[in-house]
C-alpha cells in the first residue's frame, strides 16, 4: 500500500490505497471547476532536484492550453508549512528544499509567482492517469492526461531551464572552448549498473575532446580516469545554474540517472546509465527504483 497525499488550503493529508494515481482503465480527471478557476499551483511531493526537475516543462505547458491561467509555484515558506520534517527524507532539510524549486523555476517567463499559501485544492504528481501495460509514460504526460491535455498537446514536456541574461554572460565569459562534453556522475553510479556500456561510448569521442568531470570522487578515482583534457567541475566553485549552463551547452551530455542530468534533454545530446535494479539513495534510507518504474522516463534521453 502506498500513501496517497492531498494537499488542501495549505494542510496535508494522507489515505493508503494501492497506487497513486488512476488507471487509463478507469480514469479520473480533474475537475472542471477547478480549471475554470484558472489559478493553478505546480507542486510535488517529492523535493530532490530531479523531482522538480520532471516537472519545469509543466509551467509553459498550461499556459500553452489555458492561455489566461495564473501559475504558481511554492515558495520555502509553503513546502516548509505543508510538509515540515518530511522534507528531511531527500537530504535537504525545508531552507534548502525551496532553493531546488528556486533553481529550478528562475527566470521561467510561465510562472506568475512563488506563493506562501495557496487556498484551494492542489493537484500535483499523485494525480496522475498511469498505464500498467507502458511503463516509459513520463510522469509530466501522466499528470498532463489528469489535467485532461489530449495527446497532442503534450508534444514536448522535456524539462525546461530559462537562464538569466546574467547567466549568459557569465557563460560567455567563462567558457572559451569550441566544442566540450560534460560527464556528470553522483555517488551510485556504477552500483545498480555496468557502467563500461558508457565508458565505450565516451572513448568514441577520441582522446582529443574536452571534458567536463564533476563526480562524488576526483577523477583519478573515478571510472573515467582514462580521460584527458579534464577540468574538475568541484574545483570551479560553481551553483547549480551556472552547472547547468555548461551542460547544456555541452557536445554531449553523460551519467547516470539525476536531476542535472534529466535537465540537459531539450538542449544537448545526453547518455544516461539506465540502473538495472534497486539500490539505495546515497546518505537516505530510500531505494532508487528504476526510471521507468518511478515514472523518471524523460523523452529525449539516450538510456544506455
Amino acid at each position: 500500500m502506498k500513501t496517497f497525499f492531498r494537499i488542501v488550503d495549505n494542510k496535508l493529508f494522507g489515505i493508503q490505497q494501492e497506487n497513486l494515481g488512476f488507471s487509463v482503465d478507469e480514469p479520473l480527471y480533474i475537475p472542471d471547476e477547478y480549471l475554470n478557476n484558472q489559478k493553478f499551483l505546480v507542486m510535488r511531493t517529492c523535493h530532490g532536484l530531479g523531482d522538480w526537475v520532471i516537472l519545469s516543462s509543466m509551467p509553459r505547458l498550461l499556459k500553452e492550453k489555458y492561455p489566461n491561467c495564473k501559475v504558481y509555484v511554492p515558495s520555502k515558506k509553503l513546502l516548509q508549512n505543508i510538509f515540515g520534517d518530511m522534507l528531511n527524507t531527500w537530504g535537504y532539510g525545508t531552507f534548502d528544499a525551496g532553493d531546488v524549486v528556486n533553481n529550478v523555476f528562475l527566470n521561467n517567463p510561465y510562472v506568475d509567482g512563488f506563493v506562501d499559501n495557496f487556498k484551494d485544492e492542489v493537484f500535483h504528481d499523485h494525480y496522475r492517469i498511469f498505464d500498467d501495460k507502458n511503463d516509459k509514460i513520463p510522469l509530466m504526460n501522466q499528470m498532463l492526461k489528469f489535467w485532461q491535455f489530449k495527446d497532442d498537446e503534450m508534444i514536448d514536456t522535456t524539462p525546461d531551464f530559462y537562464p538569466t541574461g546574467e547567466e549568459e554572460e557569465w557563460f560567455k565569459n567563462f567558457n572559451k572552448s569550441s566544442g566540450y562534453g560534460y560527464i556528470s556522475a553522483s555517488s551510485t553510479f556504477g552500483d545498480t549498473a555496468e557502467p563500461d556500456v558508457m565508458l565505450k561510448k565516451i572513448k568514441e569521442h577520441g582522446e582529443d575532446m574536452i571534458w567536463y568531470y564533476y563526480g562524488e570522487v576526483s577523477l583519478d578515482k573515478s571510472y573515467f580516469s582514462f580521460l584527458k583534457n579534464v577540468i574538475e567541475v568541484k574545483s570551479l566553485d560553481l551553483n547549480i545554474r551556472q552547472q547547468q549552463m555548461l551542460k547544456i551547452n555541452a557536445d554531449v551530455n553523460y551519467g547516470n540517472e539525476t536531476g542535472m542530468n534529466l535537465w540537459t534533454a531539450k538542449y544537448s545530446k545526453t547518455y544516461i546509465l539506465n540502473n538495472k535494479t534497486y539500490g539505495p539513495i546515497h546518505g537516505s534510507n530510500r531505494e532508487r527504483k528504476r526510471p521507468f518504474k518511478s515514472g523518471n522516463f524523460v523523452e529525449g534521453i539516450k538510456y544506455l
